[in-house]
Parts: C-alpha cells; structure tokens; sequence
C-alpha cells in the first residue's frame, strides 16, 4: 500500500512538473506575443510615415517625372523616415524595401504611388526554450503622391444662401465635359430665371429639394441630383503668389486707352491695371501680381494673354477684376508650376464681385478662382468660351447670347492628391 501511494504521489509530481512547464511556455508565448503586438504597431505606423514621406516628393516633383521615382529621391525620403522611426534597414534587425510604383496591391504599376515594407526581426525574449532565431514582424503602406485635375466644371461653395447659382438672362450657357456643384443648403440652391437654360451633364446640389425655376423658358438641363454632401474647396491648399520675389513693374496705376499696342511683363502692378478704348493689350507669360486697383479691360480693342494667371489683392470694395472688351480676347492660364490652369485667383479675403463678359470674339480658358466672392459671368455674342472652369462662392450667369465653359484637363487648375491608399 505504501509503495502504492509513493507511485501516485510521484504520478502527480510529474504532472505537476509537466504542467507547469506547459504554463511557463504559454506565458513566454503570450508575453514575446504581446512584445510583438506592440512591434507591429510600430512598423506600421514607420510604413506609413515612410511611404507619405516618398508620396510628398512624388507630389513636389510631379511635374518633371509624372509620379515616377526617376532621380531615386523619393526611395530616399522614404528610407530617411524609417530610419528616424527606428527601422535603420541594415538587414539584420530590420530591413526596409521601398516600390515606386508598388510591385504588389491594387495600386500596382501605377504612377503615383509608393509602396513601402518594414521588416523588424524580433528577438526572443521569454520563448527561447520554445525555438530559435528572430521573430520576424512585417508592415505594409501604400501612399499617393500626385497632381490631380479638379473634375468639375462649376463648384459654388457658398453653404446656405438661395440663389448661391443664379442663371439668368435669355440666352443658354453650357458646361462641357463636366458637371455643375453647388454646396448650398438652401430649398432654392440654384434658381433659373429670365428664360435662359443653364447646360451640364449632371448638377450636384446639397440642397434639399435642390433647385427652383422661375421665369418663362427658364431651365436647367441635365439630371439633378439633390441632397448631396458639399465638397470642400479643392484648392484651399494653393498658395499666394508670393509679390516680395517678384519684379516690380509698376508703382502706380496703369490707365491706358491710347489706340497703340501695350504691352507688359508678369510682376507686382501696384494700383492695378485698367486698359480701355481701342488700344491693343499683350500679356506677356506668367503672373501678374494686382496689388490694389484691380484689373479691368473693357472697350473695343484686343487682349492677348498666353500662359497668364492673374491674381488680384484688392484693397477697397472697388477694386474688381472686369473683363469686357468688345474686341478679340484671347486667353490661355498657365502650362506649368503650381498655377497651372489658373486664369484668374482673387484672394480669398475679398468679397468683391469678378465680372467677365463675351461678345462673339472671346476665347478664354483655364480656372476663374473666387472663392471669398460673386462670379459673374454673361455672354451676349455667340459661340464665346469663357473659361474652363469655375470655383466661386456664388455664381452669376446671364447675357442674351450663348456661351460655353469647356472643361480639359490640361486647362484647369489641379488639386493636391498626397496621402495613404492601403
């Protein structure tokens, strides 16, 4: 009987030994697996600010290499993030592989986008006696970096107001390759009147029940969309043209309306610039800096303007852009830098009204950019194009005649496109 129970009791001892043994494994597990846990965390969060890192110079240099890591700056942007996150990629610890474009995911091959894995290889701390080498730990992101045109034709940001889009007049306006966006809330966002028709693929409007008509004949046409969620300004990102670096031209203001050809150079016009009568006006390329006074060019001569943007600073209630010559006016924005696309970019401060007019001779193209204040916009010619687009806090459009906005994609202005896709 003793021998019996010294037998029991040593079954029970082992049993004893192997269980905890067995416990002592499950908690190096659980503990090495919560030391991974917070490893992963942290490769994930370096993947991520890597691969924005490589997106960013995507971004800044999207115009020379049209999203492609040509001159390997984006790789190393990428690498230099990871490693202030810790993650040095010296193939022992931890290694750090950057794509540009992605090799794997739903972004593969595609410019644009950089994909960055992080592999971290874990010592074992509490698990050693279950197995040996490294625990690897690996992170994956893929981040955008690119120019993106703006695909609307209109977008009125005004939040509430009735008539934030008010097309008037008799005549019939047309937007081309694009659809129209009005953010306001209000029951009569957008009202026809006058007997004119406003055209577009498709208006997009937040209010509820969207649009309202009056007036006989007065339309607008193409399917309306009601009740959709407002977009933000795709160009709150852009930045003022920066006038302390660049060349003063004028320190008073331009009035001219001799009939003789005048011809200016981009730079800082203080005072504005006024052109009338029967005089030639020649812009020639870049930006041209209004810098109180505004810009205004009516009468019955030309304009020429290839590769401009304007941009106006006004400094009184009076100080308006105005375009209405009867004369041929011809007008294309910029081709490159952070202002292509953009014809016209009043400050944002400024609630003054822009007015732009054709009279059967006009070719304008590119972005009219007024997001603090009214557009208006009418045509009493037939056949103008006045503008590619417009992005304004309200929108005003009338005339008798019949105009359209053209939009394309290579004469609008771009929005940024920088941040993480997976």
């Amino acid at each position: 009987m003793r021998f019996g129970r010294q037998k029991r009791r040593g079954n029970i001892t082992v049993l004893v030994a192997l269980c905890l043994v067995a416990l002592v494994g499950l908690a190096a597990i659980s503990l090495d697996g919560g030391v991974l846990q917070e490893d992963r965390r942290k490769a994930q969060a370096a993947a991520d600010a890597a691969a924005l890192a490589a997106a960013t110079n995507l971004y800044q240099n999207y115009e020379l290499y049209q999203g492609l890591d040509n001159n390997d700056k984006a790789k190393a942007a990428a690498l230099a993030v990871a490693s202030a996150n810790g993650f040095t990629n010296d193939g022992t610890t931890s290694t750090v592989t950057v794509h540009v474009p992605p090799t794997s995911g739903i972004m593969s091959g595609k410019a644009g986008y950089a994909e960055v894995i992080v592999q971290l290889n874990q010592s074992r701390y509490f698990s050693r006696e279950g197995g040996t080498g490294t625990l690897p730990v690996t992170a994956r992101a893929v981040a955008r970096g690119m120019w993106y045109a703006v695909g609307d034709g209109i977008i009125v940001l005004d939040p509430s107001s009735s008539g934030a889009l008010s097309a008037g007049g008799g005549g019939s306006v047309s937007v081309v390759g694009a659809n129209i966006v009005v953010n306001s809330s209000s029951a009569s966002a957008a009202i026809a009147n006058g007997g004119g028709t406003l055209t577009a693929p498709e208006f997009d409007v937040a209010g509820v029940p969207g649009t309202s008509t009056s007036g006989t004949g007065s339309s607008f046409s193409g399917t309306i969309e009601s009740g959709q969620t407002p977009i933000p300004d795709p160009l709150a990102y852009l930045p003022v043209p920066d006038s302390s670096t660049m060349t003063v031209q004028s320190n008073k203001a331009i009035n001219y309306s001799q009939k003789k050809t005048l011809t200016l150079n981009p730079g800082v016009y203080t005072g504005g610039i006024s052109v009338s009568g029967q005089g030639q006006l020649v812009l020639n390329p870049g930006i041209y800096y209004m810098d109180g006074g505004g810009f205004s060019f009516t009468g019955q001569g030309g304009m020429s303007a290839s590769g401009v943007m304007i941009y106006t600073n006004p400094a009184s209630n009076s100080d308006n852009i105005n375009i209405n010559g009867s004369g041929t006016i011809s007008w294309t924005p910029p081709t490159s830098g952070v202002y292509t696309g953009i014809a016209l970019f009043q400050a944002r401060s400024s609630t003054n009204t822009v007015t732009v007019s054709g009279n059967g001779s006009t070719s304008m193209y590119g972005t009219f950019y007024v997001a603090g204040g009214p557009l208006k916009v009418t045509g009493n010619g037939t056949g103008d194009v006045l503008g590619s687009q417009y992005i304004s806090y309200d929108l005003i459009t009338g005339g008798n005649g019949s105009f359209s906005i053209s939009w394309n994609v290579n004469q609008v202005a771009r929005t940024r496109l920088v941040g993480l896709v997976e």
